[in-house]
Order: C-alpha cells, then sequence, then structure tokens
C-alpha cells in the first residue's frame, strides 16, 4: 500500500492497492504538508500527508498538491501581497482519517506542525476524539524539515517492529531534540504574519545585520538565537550550534531545505564536511513554511536517528 500525499479528490477515494477487507496492518503514519517531504517522497515512504492551504493573490491553493515548492516561492517572489496560510479543516481530517482507516489500518500516528502556529494539531485532536481510527495526535513543537525527521523516525521505529504505543512513547520523548535553525534572508515576511516581532525586523533593517531564529520548545516561540552581518558570519555562528549537537549525538540526522539561499546551502555544506551526521537530503522549504520565512531562506534541522534494537 502506497498512500498518496492527499488533495481533496485522493481523500474521497479508495487506493487502488489498499489491502484487502480483514487484513492485519501496522499502524498508518500521518503528517501534514509543513513538515516539508514532497509528495514523491510520502508516496516513497509510504506515508499520509494532509496539506494546509496558501492563499496567495486571492486563490486557495492546497501546499504542495495544487501548486508546487518551487512554483510558489517564484510567485511569492513577483507578488506585491503578502500570503496567508490556513489549517486544513476538521471536515479535512475526518475524510483523511476515513480514508486510512478504509485502507485497513486500526490505528495511526499523527505528528504535527506546532499547535502554537496553527490550529492543525487542534483540528486533528478534535476529530480523533471520536473516530474509530486509534489516532495518536503528537504536537511535533516545530515544523519543516525538524518535523519531517520526526515522521521518518517514527517511519524507522514501524519498520523495526515497534509498537504504536513504544513508537508514540519515544517520539515523544525525541521531540526537544528535534531542531530548526532558520537563517532567513529578512524578516518581513516572520514580522507581517505575526511570527515575530515588528522591533526585531527594524532593527535588523536599521543594522544591516541578519538573524537567525528557532522555534522555543515549549513556549513554541519564534526567538532569535544568533545574529551576524553577511551569509558567512551567520551561518557559521548559526551552524556552531548544529556542530555541537553532533559532537554529542554523533550519527544524528540532518537536513536542510531552502527558498533559493544557493550561497548559505553551499556554506552549510562545508561547515557539515567530515562531521558524522547522517544525510536526509536537502530540497525546497514548503509553500506553508515559505510563505512565513520567504525568498532566499534556509532551513537546518537535524534529530538524532534512530537506532534499530539488536
Amino acid at each position: 500500500m502506497t498512500p498518496l500525499y492527499l488533495s481533496h479528490f485522493a481523500l474521497r477515494r479508495r487506493h487502488a492497492s489498499a489491502p484487502m477487507k480483514g487484513a492485519i496492518m501496522s499502524f498508518a503514519i500521518i503528517t501534514d504538508s509543513t513538515s516539508d517531504i514532497s509528495p514523491a517522497r510520502a508516496q516513497e515512504l509510504g506515508i499520509y500527508v494532509i496539506p494546509l492551504h496558501v492563499i496567495i493573490e486571492g486563490e486557495d491553493l492546497l501546499d504542495q498538491v495544487q501548486i508546487t515548492a518551487e512554483e510558489y516561492v517564484a510567485r511569492m517572489a513577483g507578488s506585491e501581497q503578502l500570503p496567508h496560510t490556513s489549517q486544513p479543516s476538521a471536515g479535512e481530517f475526518k475524510a483523511l482519517f476515513d480514508r486510512v482507516r478504509a485502507d485497513g489500518h486500526d490505528s495511526a500516528i499523527f505528528i504535527s506542525l506546532c499547535s502554537e502556529w496553527s490550529a492543525c494539531y487542534s483540528n486533528a485532536c478534535l476529530v480523533a476524539e471520536t473516530h474509530e481510527l486509534d489516532v495518536r495526535c503528537i504536537d511535533s513543537r516545530t515544523g519543516s524539515g525538524a518535523e519531517g525527521l520526526l515522521v521518518e523516525y517514527a517511519l524507522a521505529m514501524r519498520e523495526d517492529g515497534r509498537s504504536l504505543d513504544e513508537t508514540e512513547a519515544q517520539i515523544r520523548a525525541t521531540l526537544p531534540d528535534a531542531h530548526l535553525l532558520l537563517i532567513p534572508r529578512t524578516l518581513e515576511n516572520l514580522v507581517k504574519n505575526g511570527r515575530a516581532p515588528k522591533l526585531a525586523g527594524q532593527l535588523t533593517q536599521m543594522l544591516n545585520i541578519r538573524l537567525a531564529v528557532s522555534p522555543e520548545w515549549k513556549s513554541g516561540e519564534i526567538k532569535a538565537i544568533k545574529k551576524g552581518r553577511g551569509a558567512k558570519r551567520i551561518v557559521a555562528s548559526t551552524m556552531a550550534d548544529c556542530l555541537t549537537f553532533l559532537d554529542e549525538h554523533p550519527g544524528s540526522s540532518v537536513r536542510v531545505l531552502t527558498t533559493g539561499a544557493a550561497e548559505e546551502q553551499e556554506l552549510v555544506s562545508q561547515a557539515l564536511a567530515g562531521q558524522d551526521y547522517v544525510d536526509a537530503g536537502t530540497g525546497p522549504i514548503g509553500c506553508t513554511i515559505a510563505t512565513h520565512v520567504g525568498v532566499d531562506a534556509i532551513a537546518i534541522s537535524y534529530c538524532p536517528h534512530y537506532q534499530p534494537a539488536n
């Protein structure tokens, strides 16, 4: 069974390769599109992804279903209007859970975008309370690549034969170690979308400095963690935290996503050279997260890599 990256239409039909009724299935793994797992990757992994909505120039589009990440960033760069985002509705979650149940699953883990940033998590919990599918909703307390790494951690546990309860407990225990470091070109989109203080945006422009920001695990608040002038300085300062983590947790997974930012991506690659880590890939930041970080941003995510039991 290879679930699709779900659209409104996919949610309403049973996939052709779904198991026969009565087949014994392992638990399903579900996430939202802010995990920035591409449709092709989701298909490869066999996970369910529910898209958020992005509203640009008055058009409501499903993240990475009706517009690709690359198309969205190009359109955003040329738009005079600030785009917005919206979470999937309770009805969309019900349709998704119905689909997962119809595919033969009795249970699922749903790993969501940080609940302080969106009602995605609360809508999923609301539907899960009364649905026949046993859905364990987990607030990732993060987003983008870090959320995606948690999803792949859960997938590795499932493939290792770990139970639903074991996987849920381990993912919850791993949440504080799933890190997302963001280096936007400017704070303009974060400020306008209410994710960063207006004063911070004004100061960075006045002083000609760049900030690296990261979600605070307990509060979900986006906080500045580093500052520097120019790409080299801000990347070096930011990567110091990542390299320290890799020293303390060798073999961890690292994923680097961008909305352009070729220079910053090369600098990150140079900083990682010779380090003991699992390369979890590169790619574009998805439409929803791109709305908030803007063009020419880079997201550096890292998390412990699952080690199968001997």
